[in-house]
């Protein structure tokens, strides 16, 4: 077993290797405490073996070609325990077993047919690194742990960390378990390069997080990077030392970062920091001990959302990238790259991420970190400390000190012979002090041993019979010192330096200085002087040397070891004693080859360059001794025994490749075992005989394979030898091996001859599909049902199949990716499967015809021989019937689209699409839901003819007052292909669809003028449209037609304004009681005031003022206005002329309603700076008169009113500014006031009063109210049209949403400063919503494959959630899959989160089953907003996937009768598959060796493939010839998966005649009897199981002379009673051939027996031809019958015969119709009454 190497989370080792193998034999043995990770892969293009653990358990996934498989290990077995496992996998054609550690056993079968597992990228340990395999999906992360054993196969893949370029790969793997893969959380890290790094999971920051850890520098003052993770679209979060003081960064990709800068130092003291990293939503925290710093987040940086693994201590290459491109200054070069990878340099410890503690058991990767920390503090040499609690840091007194500056104690070195001893003296220690001032005795003087010497030992001779060792306290006197009691005695090491710790004091009981009191240190240095000894030789192994004969044997350090720790190898010189002849052997040098030796160095025997060469007698003895220079070892004496060599050819058991292939030749394929010596003796092959078809090839260390013809045993355990076949071109004989042979050279002894056997995996082509049918189409793709080719022998993968074009087709072109192939073009099979290859007419046909082309297969290392691919092409017709009537339709109805009113048909069943390009204007086109479906039907721009079949398709009018509509659309017309792909014939051409609407009155009238009409009391007044008025919208409709039907007035009449006597009666009741008497008023109707520019004239009408009364007022010159109070800053007057002539002399004081109606009066400001004026009128008025007033006279009213004019400035016409205009937020539900920060329009010279608001379009989904006005407050009945900017300044206007389930709203807006607008002014509402917007997309994936679900299926589509975390539950779960976590395989799941999403954590996995559809609903929760969602379902679409094998449920063999025609059913031979339908199951036969089989309408031609449907539907026949008994192969397939090879057999019988019954019959003349079986039997032989017996056919070879006979059940059409024939019996003909029809076949010449005898002989018999064959043409010695010429007679068939030929199509039967009659000779005209017969074929 080799030693155990680590691998650290992104450590790997790559072997190149190719090769297959239907039996497998993988070993594995780890250590770990992982739950995931990548133990072992064997890749290939498409198959592959994964090993990895999954939630501590280990997890094989195997694809042998058939679909992928997997296997866990029991559950109950947990392997992240950090005990050693093993796993074994065998894999034996269908068997998998999988054995965890020697106890646990489970088991998996591979369905098939492929069972080998091919291996072309490679063996990986660890990790796959650089492995781009869309096979391979949702592999385990990189492997932290221990492995020691590796053996895939013959494979050791741990047996050797020397890498080979080319050929093997080692990264980040190191020999021995490393101890961090055992620590804990509590265990310190250190970190000792500029490229050391943790890499820990991703650390989560919803809202807040926390990062705390403590922190100890290493004492160089370098830069590094402490904490760093990355985040979405560039952001990241860092903490680096820079400059030796802690910055903590927060930035994103596009250059917004912001800092904290902490001010501690720390490197200022070794010692242990406190940090604590805090991220808020809003804010950022850096703690550094009790220093705390803060800092604001920008709205840029508070999106930040964390996504990368949190990187401590440094990064990785990729991370060390991305914060090069941030500009963080710890990695970024200053003159040269800062430690060179920005790593930290220190200890961390305390990690805790979010609180949690956390450290190297949760690392993924980690580089270049040891566990536990070597720091400490340097205690201050005047502090008073005691040693022991600091062991690692000590203080040398190389002065002395006392506390008046004055040094008490002078040290001075020991000097020391190596292995010597030497005592301690008053000079080595010299005390200055006054012991009598002080007042103790130098016996009080304490010197304490603190720590001993390293390399010696302290002693004090204090009496004879001590052993001499320090006492415990480890202390002596100064007495003792004066008196030479302390001894220094040195181990003998080879090590010049040594030392002791201690410290003084006094045992005296008197007041002593501070320095006397034995807290500080002092150390004593001691200085070896080395001594040279003599070396050392030892025999380790014994004094028994064995070589064999006749060879070499290295000498080691294992045979000769040598002891001398004060000398050098090359100093060490090995001498021989004696003479050793040539006739025993003689020590050789490696760089004197041949030449006798007897001196050599120890750096020569350690390199191994130093062999014993045997060449005479078996026994001998060699004496050794070796001299450093000076001294001499002791002498050994070596035994050699020469011993016989035996060897034996362990392994000879050749090599089986795939043709062009390459395969490792190793031991366990030739290997020779020698006995006899325990040396490792050489052995080599010698080629004698190359390989005919290949060459072998040696891996040299430049890493290519180069051809070599000799190689040793070495080579071959290594895995450097490989064959490679290099043949090209197709073998024509079976069992083709090669092979080689080599002479075995073992030492200098040859042997005999071997050869090794290669089996060759030959490349055989076979093309399975060369034919294609294109029927009425331009162009179809190429699918393997047309083209397929396998290849046998050697397994290729489609991409590796390619077709050469030899020659092209005629009436056509191949078109492969839009290019149009030429001759010796190419395409892969895999570009046939993908449907790249596609097939073109030239033109179109009108007949049907034939197209070919030639083509040769080949792949990289053969060619085949031509082939021909068979095109038959139908001229289908390409005339389609369009039926387009168009539709009628009632207003607001709606009708459905059906086949009479549009539709496309078409000559075959081919499908039509219907696209529309311009939808209907007044309507739309729906489609009828099917019961189960939930997509939205509304408006579609597409549909099909099996739609308006369905009667799915309907026109909906939109009720508008519209009388036409239509819709304009394109027609594709295609054909539904046997793969998922479509044969298409696109029509550009766009049609019309007319839909006619019949308008219904279905408008009300609506009043739109609705007051109380006023009248003087026993008065008169014009009724207007200005008084009544109703509207209706049917557009057929005028409003002038609107009848009004009076029901009565109470209080007057209704009359003819040209003939008061004339009473009305036309209008309503409701109408007319609005009608209220009243004394006679006048009153303002209308009074906006008038607006001027300073200085100039502007004209006065009605618009402006007016009045209204309720006397009848016929003329407005009726109604005057006098001006008792004229304008101060202007004047009135009438323009009729010039403007610039009008003087203060045109004023006038009185004018008429008439003027203000023609706009006569006009108003002049005089140009002073007063913005305002005005005047005040008395309005009079006086009713018309009438016979009634004339007794009362003429009644006249009267009004006093004033007038307001408002000047304005030239600025005013400048509109006003729009100066904000933001989005409102409101909730759902609730109420907000609009303000100026949301919409504020100024003008330079308005106040925000004048500056009015007119709402244009209000908000659809609330209201504005003013709080202003106190009436009618929050009421929807009366909502805010109007409204300032000073209400808005002032916060009185406010929106309040009402309705639900949306998510804007807006208002339109136009604001005025009185004289000119600005607008319109759109107001944006952002509404955020009570529910959670859920919004899913439907799924669609392969039958039994899994999909991630990301984002962009499940999402919460409101920018008001963005960056929440939503928990999604599930609260109906699939019915035929489940949800899971991709961490957590296999275990269904029932909440997730979106973060899970986002990163496509969680997966839908499809069951397997056959079904097509599936769906789960799920609900979003956000607990800190407190909101969820409405349940939405997720639609699963799953695409079936061929993955069942074909079962044959049948296969019986067949009895036949020799020579018959016999239907096979499916109670003979019939197969089963549960995902392919009949037509696809096809049978693949070898020809019959008894008959052949064929198809019934073609019973002539042989076939070798029929599908299971021709067999259910009858149609597939056997054909017996040739020998009795037999058979044919079969496999069974459906395009994908086969199943396995059977025999069908079949059995023929002999039929035998036998005649049992022939009597003589009695007629009576002229009378019919029939002929029955008591008169006339014949019968055959019975044999079991033969289900049809066959017909017995009379053939009457003389007929009688005195009748006929006649068959009364003629089985013909309905002229049966006319067409009894004598013949009629059809015909058989090959597709494409032709057959003579003679009298046999057709003979009418029983239609004579009509004509009476005499006359026979002058009549004969003719045929005309009605109706043609449709498929052939009739033919007469090389003449057609055609539609001119139809006649022929009985004599021409009897003669020449009439020849049918066959067009070639794809067609069972024919037939031709044809009357046949009796005429005389010299009349060849037709009867009134012919028989009308139909000839069939």
């Amino acid at each position: 077993m080799y030693p155990a190497l680590s691998f650290y989370g992104d450590g790997y080792i790559h072997l190149r290797t190719v090769e297959a193998s239907n039996q497998t034999l993988l070993h594995v043995r780890f250590r770990t405490s992982s739950q995931v990770g990548l133990l072992f892969l064997a890749a290939g293009r498409r198959d592959f073996l994964l090993l990895e653990l999954i939630s501590g358990c280990l997890q094989v996934r195997l694809d042998l070609g058939s679909g992928e498989h997997s296997l866990r290990s029991e559950k109950g077995i947990h392997l992240s325990d950090l005990a050693w496992h093993s796993m074994e996998l065998t894999h034996d054609y269908h068997n998998v077993t999988m054995t965890v550690d020697r106890n646990s056993h489970t088991r998996l079968r591979m369905p098939g047919p492929d069972l080998e597992l091919s291996v072309e990228d490679g063996l990986f340990v660890g990790r796959a690194a650089g492995l781009n395999n869309p096979q391979l999906l949702n592999i385990s992360t990189g492997f932290r742990g221990c492995v020691d054993e590796v053996v895939f196969n013959e494979h050791n893949l741990l047996s050797s960390l020397r890498p080979y370029s080319g050929y093997k790969r080692i990264h980040e793997v190191s020999l021995g378990c490393s101890q961090q893969f055992s620590a804990t959380e509590e265990d310190s890290v250190s970190f000792f390069s500029s490229k050391a790094f943790i890499s820990l999971p991703l650390w989560e920051v919803p809202q807040e997080g926390v990062f705390e850890c403590e922190l100890h520098p290493s004492a160089k003052e370098e830069d590094g990077m402490i904490l760093y993770s990355s985040g979405n679209k560039g952001g990241f979060v860092a903490v680096e030392i820079r400059e030796g003081r802690l910055v903590a960064t927060v930035g994103n990709g596009e250059g917004n970062k912001i800092e904290l800068r902490s001010l501690t130092y720390v490197h200022s003291n070794l010692s242990w920091y406190p940090i604590q990293l805090h991220l808020l939503p809003q804010s950022v925290q850096l703690k550094v001990g009790e220093e705390l710093v803060k800092a604001n987040l920008s709205l840029e940086l508070q999106v930040i959302q964390l996504k990368g693994p949190l990187f401590l201590g440094g990064l990785d290459e990729e991370a060390l990238r991305e914060a090069k491109q941030a500009g963080l200054m710890s990695v970024v070069p200053r003159g040269q790259l800062a430690g060179a990878g920005g790593s930290f340099k220190g200890c961390l410890r305390e990690i805790r991420v979010n609180t949690q503690r956390t450290g190297l058991p949760h690392a993924a990767v980690t580089k270049d970190i040891t566990v536990g920390c070597k720091t400490g503090k340097a205690p201050d040499a005047m502090t008073t400390a005691s040693p022991k609690k600091r062991s690692e840091f000590d203080d040398t007194t190389k002065q002395p000190v006392t506390n008046n500056k004055r040094n008490f104690l002078l040290l001075r070195k020991l000097e020391v012979a190596e292995g010597g001893r030497a005592p301690l003296e008053p000079k080595h220690m010299r005390v200055n002090l006054d012991f009598r001032k002080l007042g103790i005795h130098p016996s009080k003087l304490m010197f304490r041993i603190e720590r001993q010497p390293v390399h010696g030992q302290l002693r004090l001779d204090l009496s004879p019979g001590s052993d001499g060792m320090l006492e415990v306290d480890q202390t002596f006197s100064m007495l003792d010192l004066w008196q030479g009691r302390v001894m220094y005695v040195h181990s003998g090491s080879e090590v010049q330096q040594d030392f002791f710790m201690f410290s003084v004091f006094s045992s005296s009981k008197k007041e002593l200085p501070a320095f006397l009191k034995g807290n500080r240190l002092h150390r004593f240095d001691i200085t070896i002087s080395p001594v040279n000894d003599a070396p050392v030789l030892s025999l380790p192994e014994g004094n028994l040397f064995t070589v064999a004969e006749k060879s070499k044997r290295q000498l080691t350090t294992d045979v000769l070891r040598v002891s001398d720790p004060d000398s050098s190898p090359a100093e060490l010189v090995f001498s021989s004693l004696g003479n050793l002849t040539t006739e025993v052997g003689y020590l050789e040098h490696q760089d004197y080859p041949g030449r006798a030796i007897n001196l050599f160095s120890l750096n020569d025997l350690e390199e191994g360059k130093i062999s014993f060469v045997h060449t005479g007698i078996p026994t001998s003895r060699l004496a050794l001794r070796v001299s450093d220079g000076i001294k001499l070892s002791n002498t050994v004496v070596l035994r050699i025994m020469a011993l016989p060599l035996e060897h034996k050819l362990m392994n000879n058991t050749g090599l089986e490749i795939n043709q062009g292939g390459a395969a490792i030749i190793t031991t366990i394929h030739l290997a020779v075992q020698v006995s006899g010596a325990s040396q490792a003796v050489e052995i080599h092959y010698h080629v004698t005989e190359l390989p005919q078809y290949g060459e072998l090839q040696l891996l040299h260390s430049s890493g290519d394979w180069k051809p070599t013809t000799s190689f040793s045993q070495s080579l071959l355990e290594n895995e450097r030898i490989r064959y490679i076949n290099t043949y090209y071109g197709l073998q024509t004989q079976n069992n083709i091996t090669d092979h080689f042979k080599c002479k075995i050279i073992i030492g200098s002894l040859t042997t005999e001859e071997v050869a090794f056997r290669i089996v060759v995996r030959w490349i055989h082509f076979k093309v399975t599909r060369s034919k294609m049918e294109v029927n009425g189409v331009q162009s179809t793709i190429i699918t393997p049902r047309d083209l397929h080719v396998i290849s046998k022998g050697a397994k290729l993968n489609e991409s590796d199949l390619y077709f050469r074009l030899l020659t092209i087709p005629k009436k056509g072109r191949l078109i492969f990716n839009n290019k149009t192939l030429q001759r010796n073009s190419t395409f892969s099979q895999k570009n046939i499967t993908d449907g790249l290859v596609k097939y073109e007419l030239l033109k179109i046909l009108q007949d049907d015809t034939r197209d070919m082309f030639s083509f040769q297969v080949f792949s990289t290392h053969a060619n085949s021989a031509t082939y021909d691919f068979r095109i038959n092409i139908k001229a289908e017709s390409s005339t389609i019937t369009f039926v387009n009537k168009g539709l009628s339709v009632l207003e607001g109805e709606s009708k459905v689209l059906n086949k009479d009113i549009l539709f496309i048909h078409t000559a075959s069943n081919r499908e039509v699409t219907y696209s529309v390009m311009l939808s209907p204007r007044h309507g739309q086109i729906r489609r009828i839901n099917l019961s189960n479906s939930t997509y939205n039907n509304d408006n579609i721009v597409t549909f099909t003819n099996q739609d308006i079949i369905e009667e799915r398709i309907m026109y909906v009018h939109d009720d508008s007052e519209t009388k036409q509509d239509s819709f304009t659309f394109q027609i594709m017309v295609s054909k539904l292909h046997k793969y998922d792909s479509k044969k298409e014939d696109g029509n550009t051409a766009e049609y019309t669809f007319n839909i006619s609407v019949q308008l219904v009155n279905d408008q009300r009238p609506v009043r739109v003028v609705d007051k109380v009409f006023h009248v003087a009391r026993d008065g008169q007044r014009l009724v207007t449209l200005n008084d009544l008025c109703f509207r209706d919208d049917d557009s057929d409709f005028e409003d002038s037609w609107l009848v009004y039907t009076r029901r009565g007035i109470p209080m007057g009449d209704l009359v003819l304004a040209s003939d008061t006597s004339h009473k009305l009666y036309e209008f309503t009741q409701r109408d007319l009681e609005q009608v209220v008497a009243q004394d006679p008023y006048i009153q303002v109707e209308n009074n906006t005031g008038l607006i001027v520019q300073r200085g100039g004239i502007t004209t006065l009408t009605s618009a402006n003022l007016s009045v209204f009364s309720n006397i009848d007022i016929r003329d407005p010159q009726e109604v005057t206005f006098e001006v008792f109070l004229p304008p101060k800053h202007g004047m009135l007057c009438f323009i009729d002329g010039d403007q610039e002539t009008i003087t203060e002399a045109d004023a006038i004081s009185i004018f008429t309603h008439r003027d203000l109606v023609t706009g006569r009066l006009s108003y002049r400001h005089d140009g002073s700076q007063e913005l305002s004026d005005g005047f005040n009128v008395t309005v009079k008025a006086r009713e018309k008169s009438t016979e009634r007033q004339l007794d009362r006279g003429r009644r006249e009213v009267h009004l006093d009113t004033g007038v307001v004019v408002k000047i304005y400035l030239e600025s005013h016409q400048r509109p006003p500014t729009v100066i904000s205009n933001h989005p409102v937020v409101v909730s759902e539900r609730h109420n907000v006031p609009i303000s100026r920060k949301h919409l504020e329009v100024v003008h330079e010279d308005s106040q925000p009063s004048e500056i009015v608001f007119t709402v244009q379009s209000p908000p659809t989904l609330g209201f504005l109210q003013n709080t202003g006005e106190q009436q009618h407050l929050y009421q929807r009945e009366h909502p805010t049209y109007s409204f300032t900017q000073e209400d808005l300044n002032q916060g009185l206007i406010i929106y309040h949403q009402q309705a639900a389930g949306s998510t804007n709203d807006s208002v339109l807006l136009e604001a005025t400063n009185g004289v000119t607008k600005v607008g319109p002014i759109r107001l944006e509402i952002d509404i955020i919503p009570i529910l959670l917007p859920l919004q899913v997309s439907d799924l669609t994936l392969d039958e039994g494959s899994s999909l991630p679900l990301t984002s962009d299926i499940i999402q919460v589509a409101n920018h008001h959630f963005v960056g929440m975390n939503f928990l999604y539950q599930v609260i109906v779960p699939p019915r035929h899959g489940h949800l899971e976590h991709n961490r957590i395989p296999g275990m269904p799941i029932t909440a997730f989160t979106h973060t899970e999403v986002e990163r496509e954590y969680i997966s839908y996995i499809h069951d397997g089953s056959d079904t097509q559809r599936d769906n789960f609903t799920i609900v979003a929760n956000q607990t800190e907003t407190k909101k969820h969602s409405l349940p939405c379902t997720v639609y699963v679409h799953v695409t079936p996937v061929n993955d069942e094998t074909p079962v044959v449920v049948a296969n019986k063999g067949l009895k036949v009768w020799v020579g018959s025609v016999t239907e096979i059913t499916t109670n003979d031979l019939s197969a089963e598959d549960l995902d392919t339908l009949p037509d696809g199951l096809e049978f693949v036969v070898t020809p019959p060796s008894n008959g052949h089989l064929a198809l019934r309408n073609a019973p002539s031609r042989h076939i070798l493939n029929f599908t299971q449907s021709h067999i259910q539907t009858g149609q597939l026949v056997f054909v017996h010839s040739g020998a009795m008994t037999g058979g044919f192969h079969f496999q069974v397939n459906d395009g994908l998966n086969f199943a396995p090879r059977q025999i069908f057999s079949t059995t023929a019988h002999s039929l035998v005649l036998t005649l049992q019954r022939n009597h003589p019959i009695e007629v009576y003349p002229g009378s019919v009897t029939p002929i029955s079986e008591q008169e006339l039997l014949a019968v055959t032989n019975n044999v079991s199981d033969i289900r049809r017996n066959s017909s017995v056919v009379f053939t009457v070879t003389a007929p009688p002379k005195f009748g006929h006979l006649v068959q009364p059940n003629e089985h013909h059409d309905y002229h049966r009673r006319k067409t009894r024939l004598l013949n009629n019996a059809g015909a058989v003909v090959a597709e494409g051939g032709r057959v003579m029809i003679d009298r046999s076949k057709l003979d009418a010449s029983n239609l004579l027996g009509k004509i009476p005898e005499p006359h026979r002989k002058d009549h004969h018999i003719l045929y005309r031809v009605i109706s043609l064959p449709r498929h052939g043409a009739l033919s007469i010695q090389g003449h057609n019958l055609t539609g001119d010429q139809p006649d022929f007679s009985q004599f021409t068939i009897n003669k020449f015969g009439i020849t049918y030929i066959h067009d070639d199509s794809e067609t069972t039967s024919d037939s031709f119709t044809f009357r046949a009659w009796a005429a005389p000779l010299d009349l060849s005209s037709s009867p009134s009454s012919p028989s009308i017969v139909c000839f069939v074929l």
